[in-house]
């Protein structure tokens, strides 16, 4: 279950990160330099033919006044329209001419949104004095629906679009519709600028006529017609404009990349399947397997082990007559060498590893109290030695196996997590237009995540789990209530003490206790090989409260380690800082969004 929370969460982190485009939708807009460009428009005349399939074929004759050292001029359309969000507007079929003749065109896209002509040679420059550009394309989805029962459709546009960066000193706007014209507006100018209305010649035909003078730059003239016919279909897409740099402008766009990432979960799905080691039984067991001690069963159960894993080694080492814990006073503890290098070779390797506290002989002692750096040193490295031996046991044991990616495979989740990162980062700064292209490898990734732990790549042998099942059963006999699993501590009481080192391993010392308590009606016996303070005797004439004891000797154990750390912590900073400081309806709504300006 945990691989399969961490790898959702993986994924979801993932594809969180190729919705990132959307999150800064519109962050870059056009800046809209008032009264920048060189040029002027001298005369604007464009002739709009609407079909009833809502396609439009558009010609823009431009005469512009150029002065010396400029290339042409660009024009750019926009794909989005403000009063229908699902409608894109695409442009096809264009041709330009240049003074009746041809002209190099460069056509290019940028953020899925707009189609740019870049028209003019870059190698030469135009002669200063008026020229004369023909634009002609076609454009989808110039009807859409209209709010009127009499006037279904509507033809919402910008005629001339506030893109244009020039001065226009004239326009001769000419609509041909498919049905008479009905309620017709015209504005010059954006809402937030006070449009005002213009005239518009026609009303009633299916021929309009708009004309204008003196525009400034960035001025629109936009016209609202409603027509009597059914609105036509339109290509739409399910999402909204936000999402175009993230889902794409097409449906194919997003459904190929889901069956991509659907393979690629399929393959994670495998490895994962490969890798699952489901729960055996766990009948009850009255006692542990043997050879093993507390922290190697702990891990056998878990696949963790940690400082609550090392005070059971200690506990068992003890038990076991090869040490003795001294409980001098709060927070101050001493562990004795009792049987010297023939106690501890009697236990086994995880728990004899713990023997780093100490040297051989018998009758050495190693004390630690809280906050004591150098005690905190020497636990560190005992831990540190307890962690490593366990791992030799269970390589050498034979206790788990390896499973699914492998090295390869662990290698190409991470491949995936860099490539999914570094196209979003692509996508960000526009040299990339649509980040749902790298679904599969975000899906790849994100559910791979978990496999790249080694553990996670592993599971259970068929000894392994024999192991984990006697394991589990005897832990289970621990933590369960006396009315669930009794325990006869009457024939070997002395068993509570002798099994306490493993429900510390296991994290139940408390539900232990509790079962000791309610079988035999005693509070919990002190074991042996833990000595007590004449104060905690004092405190306690009626018996102490082992578990306590424990929870001081951890907080000892981990308060002194942590004194270390940050004594380390302050003298790397220390070190740092002395290196460094040796060194230092409104207008210009509607379809037909667009401009453009001179090069």
């Amino acid at each position: 279950m945990q691989r399969i929370v961490g790898a959702l969460a993986g994924l979801g982190l993932m594809v969180g990160c190729l919705l990132l485009p959307a999150l800064f939708f519109d962050s870059g807009e056009r800046e809209e330099v008032l009264g920048s460009d060189p040029t002027t428009i001298t005369s604007y005349v464009a002739d709009f033919t609407v079909h009833e399939d809502g396609g439009m074929d558009v010609v823009e004759t431009l005469t512009v006044q150029f002065p010396i050292g400029l290339h042409g001029i660009f024009r750019f359309f926009d794909r989005l329209d403000p009063s229908a969000p699902d409608v894109r507007h695409r442009v096809s079929d264009v041709a330009v001419t240049l003074d009746g003749g041809s002209v190099e065109v460069d056509a290019s896209q940028q953020e899925l949104r707009y189609d740019v002509l870049k028209i003019g040679d870059p190698d030469a420059f135009l002669p200063s004095g008026q020229h004369v550009y023909e634009i002609s394309y076609h454009v989808t989805n110039a009807l859409t629906p209209g709010d009127d029962v009499d006037a279904p459709t509507q033809f919402y546009w910008n005629l001339i679009p506030q893109g244009w960066e020039q001065e226009i000193a004239s326009s001769d706007l000419t609509v041909h519709l498919p049905e008479p014209a009905e309620e017709v507006r015209c504005t010059v100018g954006v809402g937030d600028g006070n449009p005002e209305a213009c005239q518009v010649e026609g009303e009633g035909t299916t021929d309009l006529r708009v004309r204008t003078t003196g525009l400034r730059d960035h001025t629109p003239v936009t016209v609202l017609v409603g027509q009597d016919l059914p609105t036509p279909d339109q290509a739409t897409l399910p999402w909204s404009a936000r999402f175009d740099r993230v889902l794409g402008s097409h449906l194919w766009m997003p459904g190929v990349s889901l069956a991509l990432a659907l393979l690629a979960a399929g393959l994670i799905a495998w490895w994962m399947l490969q890798t699952r080691d489901p729960e055996p039984p766990f009948p009850l067991q009255y006692a542990p397997p043997e050879e093993i001690g507390p922290a190697q069963g702990n891990y056998v159960l878990t696949e963790r082990t940690g400082r609550e894993q090392f005070v059971a080694s200690l506990l068992h080492a003890s038990e076991k007559g090869a040490l003795r814990l001294s409980h001098r006073k709060e927070g101050t503890w001493a562990v004795h060498n009792v049987g010297g290098q023939a106690g501890l070779a009697g236990l086994d390797r995880v728990t004899r590893s713990v023997s780093a506290l100490l040297t051989g002989k018998p009758g050495t002692f190693f004390e630690a109290s809280k906050g004591d750096v150098l005690a905190g040193l020497t636990l560190k490295g005992a831990m540190d030695n307890h962690t490593k031996a366990l791992e030799r046991w269970v390589n050498d044991a034979k206790v788990f196996e390896r499973s699914g990616p492998g090295l390869k495979g662990t290698i190409a989740i991470v491949a995936a997590f860099l490539l999914t990162l570094l196209w979003v980062a692509l996508t960000l700064g526009g040299a990339v237009d649509v980040s749902v292209f790298a679904l599969p490898f975000a899906t790849f990734a994100g559910l791979g995540l978990p496999l790249v732990r080694s553990s996670a790549a592993a599971r259970r042998t068929a000894s392994g789990r024999e192991l984990w099942s006697q394991v589990g059963g005897f832990r289970r006999m621990l933590a369960t209530p006396s009315s669930e699993a009794r325990f006869d501590f009457a024939g070997r009481q002395d068993l509570y003490t002798a099994y306490l080192p493993w429900a510390v391993a296991f994290g139940c010392a408390d539900q232990w206790a509790e079962k000791y308590r309610l079988e035999t009606g005693q509070l919990p016996p002190v074991p042996s090989y833990v000595a007590a303070s004449q104060e905690d005797l004092r405190n306690h004439p009626t018996g102490l409260p082992f578990a306590s004891l424990v929870e001081d000797f951890d907080s000892t154990l981990g308060k002194s380690i942590s004194s270390y750390e940050a004594s380390v912590r302050a003298s790397s900073s220390s070190s740092s800082s002395s290196s460094s400081s040796s060194s230092g309806f409104s207008g210009g709504g509607g379809g037909g969004g667009g401009g453009g300006g001179s090069w």
